[in-house]
């Protein structure tokens, strides 16, 4: 039986691909990665609830297993790996994620790692446009014949090898955040989905509707996750207001009840 290590966050692009190995005879070994973000808590809950509904579907064969929990502090320095990084960082602005990632890769058993990455509506992502301009994709089939992605290790150069060659990265790279929802729900994983976790920056425990995640939900027309008055946030953010400042105000709004 194959197993497929997949980095899952609670939110819609890897439970997304969550849902759809675990309807393949597979093992899934998840893995979560903390760094000290304020919506961890919120992640794990999400996980828990949504690895139950995954759990009791009829369509489920694979074996999922324990959660691991990787803290980011405890993964080893790797100098190599840090350079890259630190080079195609200045070219492109990435997470650190991906930094952790390739550190705990490179330095554990594990040969390949999935990393939902989500086709963008209106713009480029800054890994898609790293990954692009220091070496590109290729496709692949699994046995069980469902495609990913990993960099073109002919075209790569040495720091998209060594900061990306461990990842495999999940057909979510070619569908959009519509797409993945729009095939969830027809695959019958509607609960699933609703249970999905978004924010980064939670405000007693609600969305923001002011960081990245919460605008890119937004903006792929996932209004039914926020009320009106995130929602009106949002717009705020993107006439060019502080985020903090609208943030005060969501935490206005909770404490207010509205």
């Amino acid at each position: 039986m194959n197993r497929y290590n997949i980095m899952w966050t609670g939110g819609l692009d890897s439970t997304y691909t969550m849902v759809v190995y675990s309807r393949e005879e597979v093992e899934i070994q998840p893995f979560y990665f903390k760094n000290g973000r304020k919506s961890e808590k919120y992640e794990l809950k999400a996980m828990e609830a949504i690895l139950k509904v995954i759990n009791s579907n009829p369509s489920t064969k694979a074996i999922i297993l324990p959660l691991r929990v990787i803290n980011a502090s405890d993964i080893p320095a790797d100098n190599e790996v840090d350079t890259a990084y630190k080079k195609l960082k200045e070219k492109g602005g990435l997470g650190s994620q991906y930094d952790w990632i390739a550190r705990y890769v490179k330095n554990s058993s594990l040969t390949r790692m999935f990393y939902s990455a989500v086709k963008p509506l209106g713009y480029t992502s800054k890994l898609r446009q790293c990954i692009e301009e220091n070496g590109g994709f290729s496709e692949e089939r699994n046995p069980e014949g469902r495609t990913y992605y990993s960099i073109n290790h002919d075209k790569s150069t040495n720091d998209l090898e060594l900061l990306f060659g461990h990842f495999c990265f999940s057909e979510t790279l070619t569908i959009t955040k519509p797409d993945e929802e729009r095939i969830l729900r027809e695959l019958g994983y509607g609960e699933a989905v609703d249970k999905t976790w978004i924010c980064h920056t939670p405000v007693l425990g609600r969305p923001c509707g002011c960081c990245n995640p919460c605008g890119d939900a937004i903006d792929a027309g996932q209004t039914w996750r926020f009320k009106k008055n995130q929602l009106k946030r949002y717009e705020q953010v993107k006439s060019g207001v502080s985020p903090w400042k609208v943030r005060l105000g969501s935490y206005l709004d909770v404490i207010l009840g509205r």
